[in-house]
């Protein structure tokens, strides 16, 4: 079996319908902290108090956040965090935007086209150095790389052709090459052989195959040239430029809770499904699944040598270079900085 493996798929969350919205999520450790000026505030204790606008539903995926709230560690560092559930239906830009919250969370994509469209905001971080997209197909069929496609079904859902045509647009495949079969978020079409292979997140649909006994193969977009951030760490530049202590402090306390969570998965799982995410039917044995896949796009020599969350400058690059290939004028300065992660 080739590494892939997750839960809960975010359509299956979608169809379900488990808590979608912008919910502020407590904990022993954290504060609300809504603000109509800069998104954060002091609070009772003297520590500054602001909000984290999440990427999507309180999953593992945000397991360091977890740990470092119930360990302390942002509290250590200043800050009592207060947490915001994303969701289909919540726009994180828009939100730091706004000014409710001080920080969100997102993808490179996302967050440039809001630069494009005038929202004067900075990645300063990243938690996934690799995009999770991928190609999902049988183990006892499996498609190993994007050549690999020409002349097979692939099933593309609507909101994935322009990663996946760019994925082609890159390797130099003719897009005639590949037979794509409309699908929804479901990786039924995969199971029953309806399709070779299925465009996917490689932390979500695979796992779900997995846990009903069907052996699974998946290929990263990231591994054929396909550059984009996903699960940044982003705030307007005028906090860059202003707060910045508050934002490294926030990093500090986010790399200690993802180095924990990397070491034992279990303690992000356990948070995710007994305290932040409870309300939200998760499955144990999935969500670990999740947690402990994340380290195949999180940790790379770069993270090895420059820190968990790191934007390495070769990678702002190739980002920049695929941005503009989708359409997406934006420049590195307009849309990164490295300031706050160079002075850790």
């Amino acid at each position: 079996m080739t590494p892939a493996k997750h839960p809960l798929s975010r359509r299956t969350l979608l169809r379900r319908g488990l808590g979608l919205g912008a919910l502020a999520l407590g904990g022993p450790t954290l504060l609300s902290a809504c603000s109509s000026g800069s998104g954060a505030t002091t609070a009772p204790d003297g520590t500054t108090a602001l909000n984290y606008q999440l990427s999507w539903l309180p999953t593992t995926e945000h397991s360091g956040s977890w740990i470092a709230a119930d360990r302390g560690y942002y509290r250590e560092n200043g800050l009592s965090v207060n947490f915001l559930n994303g969701g289909p239906n919540t726009s994180p830009d828009t939100v730091v935007m706004s000014d409710k919250a001080l920080i969100g969370g997102s993808n490179a994509d996302v967050v440039s086209k809001a630069v494009v469209q005038g929202a004067d905001l900075r990645i300063f971080g990243t938690r996934f150095q690799k995009s999770p997209f991928c190609l999902l197909s049988r183990a006892d069929n499996p498609i190993n790389s994007p050549q690999d496609m020409i002349g097979k079904k692939i099933g593309v859902a609507a909101l994935n052709e322009t990663a996946f045509n760019l994925l082609l647009q890159i390797n130099d495949i003719d897009p005639g090459s590949v037979e794509v079969v409309p699908v929804q978020f479901d990786p039924s079409p995969v199971a029953n052989r309806e399709v070779d292979g299925q465009v996917v997140f490689v932390i979500n649909e695979p796992t779900q195959l997995e846990v009903k006994g069907i052996e699974t193969h998946t290929f990263l977009f990231a591994d054929y040239g396909y550059a984009v951030f996903s699960g940044v760490y982003f705030a307007k530049a005028r906090t860059v430029q202003d707060n910045p202590e508050q934002l490294a402090a926030f990093l500090r306390a986010e790399r200690r809770g993802w180095e924990a969570n990397l070491a034992d998965p279990e303690l992000g799982t356990n948070l995710t499904v007994d305290v932040f995410g409870k309300d939200q039917g998760f499955d144990r044995a999935q969500q670990l699944l999740e947690s402990k896949i994340l380290e195949q796009i999180m940790v790379t020599p770069d993270t090895d040598s420059l820190g968990l969350l790191a934007l390495p400058p070769a990678l702002i690059d190739q980002n920049i270079k695929t941005l503009n290939a989708a359409g997406i004028d934006v420049s590195a300065d307009q849309l990164f900085t490295t300031s706050v992660l160079d002075s850790l």
